[in-house]
């Protein structure tokens, strides 16, 4: 998980402005306050003292739309200091300013951000004629309900229906059920170093270079840490290890994203492509011949989160990432998969007779994908693709399980694209039994309710949690099993160990154990869609429950 610093630095700017200050007053002083930044290059006092006297606008609403007001009114100016002559260098020096009095990153993370993402912004605003404060607002602050009134809205041509006939035999056979492994959001930290400073003053620690700790609690745990720290290469060959001793086989193993670590603001492509190749050639050597089907996650690009747009300067373009991809899953997938993968790093494989997968490429829409300002419409054709696929599985009587990083319905994903998404799964849930995520680090399950009945669920996506500690989480993985028949999940269990009892002796290995299985824990029946309806009142109703569920 990340979000672009530039959308980071200009939320806290906003946040001190609109809790200091008489409502009345915000865009007066933003005004000023942000006019005497561009112009003079130091910090105006009102910036300042802001920091240190807030208050807080009692009225949710009332405070969106003065935050939202504030917005567009700062990013008009930042666009017409640009256009009015400011070069790059001007406008990184304003953009350091910013970070270093509102954020409590240092120095050190605030110019690595900017000087990595500065390109890419500049080359947005001088390019895109039509930008606005209110697009960007709308877009990066849409949890806020910015709006723009110049909204274009798009949608994707879904077909009817088709007329009801007769229900396509299965032939139910009594196999015993797939075994399907489900990892998710590694964060391989290469620069990891037990010992070292685990409570430091950057977005990352745990790292050498932040020097050793000044009291013995702030030691990197040898395994991993709790705090703001990713996950030593020992560790995941821990985990692949016991993968191979413990569990005697798998029949198809899924990996839902985020690779690179959380150190975003010192990526560089030849790093990312390092970590990116040493993992795949591990899940290689482990795997052997089961097939993995992994997809994207939103921290494989450099800069983090950014997917480029066709057509745009290649020293922006992340057109690298993909042709990166299919280079390193032609080990698992069919030489067909490559055209889609190299336009936008999606592709679907029908793995047997009737039972095929979708991987898409969910970042697209992660808002702190700032190429989300220059081209919001369908980013690579994907979710008309999307469509194409489902309508010919559909005729030919296929189950489909699709795989996502960004889970389906996360505040942090465009509206627009996300709202699409959900059309499209609620008219093709017949035939899509499961669906995959990462991304959030939480244990967790997301249902579909079908829009003409709201107490009926219609799908369910499954997220795996994390390998990853950041933050606060033992490492964690997941195993399902499969039913033959149809595709769908019969159960899953849920595998851990202690960080906090591992980390007491680096000389023994961790000690995983199955945290739970879905159907025991919850008291399940059957994993059919009423028995997950019946979950959730029986949750809502049973407190205790509720919490096992927010512990898991």
């Amino acid at each position: 998980m990340q979000t672009s610093i530039l959308l980071i630095l200009l939320f806290n700017v906003l946040f001190v402005f609109c809790r200091n200050h008489q409502h009345t007053e915000i865009p007066q002083i933003i005004s000023h306050g942000v006019q005497t930044l561009q112009t003079t290059q130091t910090l105006p006092h009102s910036l300042t003292s802001a920091v240190k006297n807030l208050t807080k606008i009692p009225d949710p609403k009332l405070a969106n739309d003065i935050f939202c007001q504030s917005c567009e009114l700062v990013f008009n100016q930042i666009i017409e200091y640009r256009r009015g002559g400011a070069n790059k260098d001007s406008m990184i020096s304003y953009f350091q300013k910013l970070c270093r009095l509102f954020t409590d990153w240092g120095p050190v993370a605030c110019d690595g951000y900017i000087n990595i993402e500065i390109d890419t912004v500049l080359y947005i605003i001088d390019n895109k004629k039509d930008l606005t404060g209110f697009r960007i607002c709308a877009i990066a602050f849409q949890q806020k309900t910015c709006k723009d009134p110049n909204l274009k809205k798009w949608s994707v041509a879904i077909p009817p229906q088709p007329q009801p006939g007769n229900p396509p035999k299965i032939h139910h056979n009594h196999a015993t059920p797939l075994k399907l492994l489900h990892l998710t959001d590694f964060h391989y930290d290469p620069l990891y170093q037990a010992g070292s400073n685990a409570a430091c003053d950057l977005p990352l620690c745990c790292q050498q270079s932040n020097g050793p700790p000044v009291k013995p609690p702030n030691a990197a745990g040898f395994w991993g840490d709790y705090r703001v720290c990713d996950t030593p290469w020992y560790s995941i060959t821990n985990l692949t290890a016991h993968l191979t001793q413990n569990h005697a086989t798998f029949d198809l193993v899924y990996y839902t994203g985020d690779i690179i670590s959380h150190r975003s603001w010192a990526t560089t492509k030849d790093h990312n492509v390092e970590a990116v190749q040493k993992i795949f050639k591990l899940f290689k050597d482990t795997f052997n011949a089961t097939p993995v089907y992994p997809i994207l996650g939103n921290h494989e690009p450099h800069p983090t989160d950014f997917y480029s747009p066709d057509g745009v300067s290649p020293k922006i373009s992340t057109q690298w990432v993909f042709d990166l991809m299919a280079a390193e899953w032609a080990r698992w997938l069919p030489n067909d998969t490559s055209a889609t993968i190299k336009a936008g790093g999606y592709y679907t494989v029908l793995v047997k007779p009737k039972f095929r997968i979708v991987a898409l490429n969910s970042n697209v829409c992660f808002i702190s994908n700032l190429w989300l300002l220059y081209d919001d419409n369908d980013p690579y054709d994907q979710l008309k693709w999307l469509v194409q696929v489902l309508t010919e599985a559909e005729k030919n009587g296929e189950k489909v399980h699709i795989l996502s990083h960004i889970p389906p319905g996360e505040i942090l994903c465009l509206q627009r694209w996300s709202n699409q998404f959900h059309k499209i799964v609620n008219r093709f849930a017949p035939i899509i039994v499961g669906q995959f995520n990462g991304h959030t680090h939480l244990d967790e399950l997301r249902l579909f309710r079908d829009t003409n009945n709201t107490r009926k669920i219609v799908n369910v996506a499954y997220n795996a949690g994390s390998f990853t500690t950041f933050v606060g989480y033992n490492p964690n993985y997941r195993t399902y099993e499969i039913d033959q028949n149809d595709y769908s999940v019969l159960d899953y269990d849920h595998y851990t160990f202690n960080l906090t009892k591992a980390n007491q002796d680096r000389n023994k290995t961790p000690d995983w154990f199955k945290l739970y299985s879905f159907k025991e824990a919850y008291g399940l029946k059957n994993t059919s869609y009423a028995s997950l309806a019946d979950m959730l009142d029986r949750m809502a109703k049973n407190h205790t429950m509720m919490q096992q569920y927010f512990r898991a």
